[in-house]
């Protein structure tokens, strides 16, 4: 649920909000993070895990945890886990936050009541993420969204694969191992 301060920049966000507050910034509203229990936190380490794994055979980016961006003038937003590619990350890190959309956003969702999800979704995609990925804690599935429209579920055995990452061909089961 938004706060009743609406209209903020990223930059008035920044100055107002203290770095130890878990929010975001959302088309210019503030709006508090959950906080997250252990099955959360067991699927988002087992995708930095494997992703991680892949990217430092390949070598074509890095995995970041829990990294705020700026995706538009009035949008902050911080993700459970993203990858940027090489070309996307600065010879040397700035002082604030990058103003780009990730190539890649995995997001673990713990429960069914998650209201701006696809608005973020949406934005992400529009702004250049090439993969949104989505992992549903209770069904044990994770949703692929792409900038074409195209979403597909998988789950169990079938495999999460992601056509800029060669080689990336992962099942599913391995993101919600140890649940």
């Amino acid at each position: 649920m938004a706060t009743a301060t609406a209209g903020l920049s990223v930059k008035e966000f920044l100055a107002q909000v203290p770095e130890d507050q878990r929010v975001e910034l959302i088309h210019g509203e503030i709006v508090p993070m959950g906080n997250a229990k252990y099955p959360h936190e067991r699927v988002k380490a087992n995708g930095i895990e494997v992703f991680t794994v892949h990217l430092a055979e390949h070598r074509i980016g890095k995995v970041h945890s829990e990294t705020m961006y700026q995706i538009t003038a009035t949008d902050a937003m911080q993700f459970d886990l993203s990858i940027l590619l090489n070309e996307q990350m600065p010879a040397r890190a700035p002082d604030g936050l990058l103003e780009l959309a990730p190539a890649l956003v995995f997001e673990v969702v713990s429960s069914d009541s998650a209201a701006n999800l696809e608005d973020r979704i949406e934005l992400l995609l529009e702004r250049g993420a090439r993969a949104v990925l989505v992992a549903f804690l209770n069904a044990r599935a994770i949703r692929i969204y792409e900038p074409s429209g195209h979403a597909r579920l998988v789950r169990g055995d079938e495999k999460v694969e992601i056509d800029f990452l060669p080689g990336f061909s992962v099942p599913a089961w391995r993101f919600f191992d140890g649940l």
